[in-house]
């Protein structure tokens, strides 16, 4: 998940590795500095934090003797909300920056033997990129590149369902990259085969992957208006005035299209005489 050039190789090609044992770290500059600069940062906003409390608790006082203006008073307070804010904001970015540093020490997920490893001491590697390869000889995997648009639905733990010389079969998502690789785009996944398989390898496998989608509707083709410059659209009835609602078409078939929409379609659509009228224009029932 980071980006950075190798500092040390902690193992062999051929050794055993456990579950959870460093492999290898990188050095990224920008590391370090993010941190100290985030720890700079919450310590004047605390400072400022403090400030504002101590004027605040001054106000009040005035406040009482009729010394001080309500606004001033507000305006304190607005101040001080302000502060707070800032300083979870900050100790968001520090959480986030002491994440990457650990993301600097590459890991083993499971254990196993090091089979190869791509890059020395001093080298370079970019995020998605494999670093080191591991052989797990007790499990059977498939190693798979899919599209983001497949990604974004999938976590690890979840069971997809595959088909494999005509049998059902069920794949574990085991591993899963956050980031796709720079030079394909596409994001790997490694799956472990749930069920016992005598032969499997060299073996083509159909693996199904879920595709949420919301707010899908579908409508006869001609309600749909494209003029080819703007974005497809329909028109719904808003009482009994046309409202003129974008969609994004999915596919076409059988004359009936499935498409998506920013909001739901909750009013009655217009199917007939839809290309000459307009937005705002008030629409008479057909008998």
């Amino acid at each position: 998940q980071l980006s950075g050039a190798v500092a040390q190789v902690f193992v062999k090609i051929g050794q055993k590795v456990e579950a959870e044992q460093v492999l290898m770290s990188l050095y990224n500059p920008n590391l370090e500095p993010s941190v100290q600069a985030n720890l700079a940062n919450l310590d004047a906003v605390n400072a400022q934090i403090q400030q504002a409390i101590r004027d605040l608790a001054n106000l009040k006082v005035l406040r009482r003797n009729n010394s001080a203006s309500r606004t001033a008073y507000e305006h304190k307070e607005t101040e001080l909300k302000n502060f707070q804010a800032k300083r979870r904001a900050i100790e968001a970015q520090i959480d986030l920056s002491k994440a990457n540093q650990q993301e600097s020490l590459l890991k083993a997920p499971f254990a196993g033997t090091v089979v190869n490893i791509n890059k020395e001491v001093g080298e370079f590697i970019a995020a998605g990129l494999v670093a080191v390869v591991i052989n797990q000889v007790d499990k059977q995997e498939v190693e798979v590149n899919i599209p983001a648009e497949l990604s974004q639905n999938l976590a690890l733990g979840m069971t997809l369902s595959g088909s494999f010389q005509g049998n059902v079969i069920e794949f574990k998502i085991a591993e899963m990259t956050q980031v796709a690789n720079p030079i394909s785009h596409l994001h790997k996944l490694v799956l472990q085969i749930q069920n016992n398989l005598n032969t499997a390898i060299g073996q083509e496998v159909l693996i199904d992957f879920p595709q949420i989608y919301a707010s899908v509707y579908q409508l006869p083709l001609e309600t749909v208006i494209d003029d080819g410059i703007n974005q497809p659209y329909i028109f719904v009835s808003e009482q009994g005035i046309a409202k003129k609602i974008s969609i994004k078409p999915l596919f076409i078939a059988n004359n009936q299209i499935v498409f998506r929409t920013a909001e739901k379609l909750e009013l009655p659509v217009v199917i007939k005489g839809q290309s000459q009228i307009s937005a705002g224009m008030r629409l008479q029932k057909i008998p």
